[in-house]
């Protein structure tokens, strides 16, 4: 045995964080969406009129049978693609729709961040039965790690 092995404390077996009781379902962490879905057909820029309407960043829609997300990125990059071919503001929020991981409400946070990662994805749908009942995107799991109020506009920075 080396020295530096022998220097190393043993940690002994760590904990997953669901036993810390600090690793929540994602259904109370997710963010509720309506339970309508958007038409495939719905203009881009009509869709991003209805995203801002609604307060949420991001829209579900069926596709295919395959729920599917558009983010409120996702709409912006398109129409300043579109910017020197107006016509492709009229395109079909289908064209841009992604197909989105589903996951159950009963996974774990922790769980649903691996997923994030495995997939390079920043966003879950949270579903039941076939329907939509919410969104966990990266930044809901982050506001979720900073506690019950998250930063929000609290958070101060160094100068």
């Amino acid at each position: 045995m080396s020295a530096n092995a022998a220097a190393t404390p043993s940690r002994g077996p760590v904990a997953p964080p669901e036993a810390l009781l600090e690793d929540p379902p994602v259904r109370l962490v997710m963010a509720p969406i309506e339970p309508s879905e958007v038409p495939l057909t719905m203009p881009v820029a009509t869709a991003l009129h209805a995203l801002r309407e609604r307060g949420t960043d991001h829209l579900v829609l069926r596709n295919h049978g395959r729920l599917c997300a558009v983010g409120e990125v996702d709409l912006l990059r398109h129409l300043l693609e579109a910017g020197t071919r107006p016509a492709r503001m009229l395109d079909p929020i289908s064209s841009i729709a992604n197909p989105a991981p589903t996951v159950d409400p009963e996974l774990r946070r922790s769980r649903a961040a691996e997923l994030m990662l495995a997939h390079d994805d920043t966003l879950l749908l949270v579903a039941s039965g076939g329907e939509a009942r919410g969104l966990l995107d990266a930044r809901t799991v982050l506001r979720s790690l900073a506690g019950p109020q998250g930063l929000g506009s609290r958070a101060i920075l160094p100068t």
